[in-house]
């Protein structure tokens, strides 16, 4: 499949089969986020992966994500409460995070720099999801990204023990339903080209 293809026909999976995934398939999926765009000419890399496939940590995370659901606001606990079920449909979990290591060398400059750099930090990071996320496609596993575990990053990091700042998780399984995706505005409406 040509990758423009594979794009289009990419799916939120939030319904897995009992089935796991290989290790080198993993391996496969971390490889390419890894090969994400780095920053800077010294070639940062802000991610770091946490993969997690023991069924035991992934059931924790999944309940932190459903007892934050019954405190948080209206609009979140929705989010979360799906969230917390396609963590436990999940496979495997990547948690992924940001280092920082970009912000922490710009903190020696002018604060704007670290605006920049927060920036700069989370479009390398994202691009390494989406890169993830499409490999898993490419080896027909299904993915979700999912954004609302930030609401539970101190309760994930200290399951974890780890310091960083979450940035996302990523759940992968082979998928157990078609999926839709939304349909996308025409270019036009979203398109400005300058001649």
């Amino acid at each position: 499949m040509d990758v423009l293809n594979l794009i289009k026909n990419k799916k939120a999976v939030r319904v897995y089969k009992d089935r796991g995934i290989s290790p080198k398939n993993i391996n496969r999926i971390i490889e390419a986020g890894i090969w994400g765009p780095s920053l800077l000419a010294v070639g940062f890399q802000p991610w770091k992966f946490v993969v997690v496939t023991n069924r035991s940590v992934i059931e924790k995370i999944a309940a932190i994500l459903l007892k934050k659901s019954e405190v948080i606001g209206i609009g979140g606990n929705r989010v979360l409460r799906m969230s917390a079920n396609t963590v436990l449909n999940a496979k495997a979990v990547i948690v992924v995070y940001n280092s920082c290591c970009v912000s922490d060398f710009m903190k020696r400059f002018e604060s704007i720099y670290m605006e920049i750099a927060r920036c700069a930090e989370i479009s390398a990071i994202a691009a390494a999801i989406q890169n993830m996320s499409l490999a898993a496609e490419s080896l027909k596993i299904g993915s979700c990204w999912l954004d609302a575990p930030l609401f539970c990053e101190k309760e994930i990091n200290e399951l974890l023990r780890k310091n960083d700042k979450l940035a996302a998780i990523l759940t992968l399984g082979y998928s157990n339903h078609k999926g839709k995706r939304s349909p996308r505005k025409p270019l036009a409406e979203t398109v400005e080209y300058v001649k």
